[in-house]
C-alpha cells in the first residue's frame, strides 16, 4: 500500500492505476466479500489494496457504477459503427476500470477486442457484442450490489 503522504501526490487517474496494477499482481482470490459469492467481480484484491476499508472500496466501486455506462455506451456505438480507433480507445479505457473492480472475465475481453482493432479492423471485434453486453451488464449489477451492501453508508 502506498504511504499517505505519497497518495496525496497522485492524480485519481495514477491512483487508480496503482490499485490496478497491484490487484493484478495479487491475482485471482476467492470471490466471495461478506459470505456473499460474486460471480463476475472479485472485491477483495481491491480491499486489500485499501488496508480492508469498506467505505473507500465501496467509493470507487460508485465512481464505476457512474462512469462505466458511458464508456461502455461509447464502445458499443463505435462497434456499430465501425470506427476501429473508438473502439480500441474505449475498450482500454473501460478495461482499466473493470480491471479496477475485479471483473477478471470482462476485463480479457476488453483487452481481445482492443486487440483485434489494432488492425483498423472492427470485423473481429463485432462477433463479440452480445457477449460484451451480457458481460457488462452482469458486472454492472454485481458492482452495484456491493456498493448497495453490507457496510454501505
Amino acid at each position: 500500500m502506498l504511504p499517505l503522504s505519497r497518495a496525496k501526490e497522485l492524480t485519481k487517474k495514477q491512483w487508480l492505476k496503482h490499485i490496478a496494477l497491484r490487484i493484478l499482481r495479487q491475482g485471482t482470490r476467492e470471490k466471495r466479500v461478506n459470505d456473499i459469492q460474486y460471480q463476475h467481480i472479485n472485491p477483495e484484491p481491491l480491499l486489500d489494496a485499501v488496508g480492508g476499508d469498506v467505505a473507500t472500496c465501496q467509493h470507487m466501486f460508485k465512481t464505476f457504477a457512474q462512469s462505466a455506462p458511458a464508456t461502455y455506451a461509447r464502445l458499443e456505438q463505435a462497434l456499430a459503427d465501425g470506427n476501429a480507433e473508438v473502439v480500441r480507445r474505449e475498450a482500454h479505457s473501460l478495461k482499466s476500470s473493470t480491471a479496477l473492480v475485479g471483473a477478471d472475465a470482462l476485463t480479457a475481453l476488453l483487452k481481445a477486442i482492443e486487440q483485434q482493432t489494432k488492425n483498423a479492423a472492427t470485423d473481429d471485434a463485432r462477433i463479440h457484442r452480445s457477449e460484451l453486453s451480457e458481460r457488462f451488464n452482469a458486472v454492472l449489477d454485481e458492482v452495484r450490489h456491493y456498493i448497495d451492501g453490507p457496510g454501505s453508508n
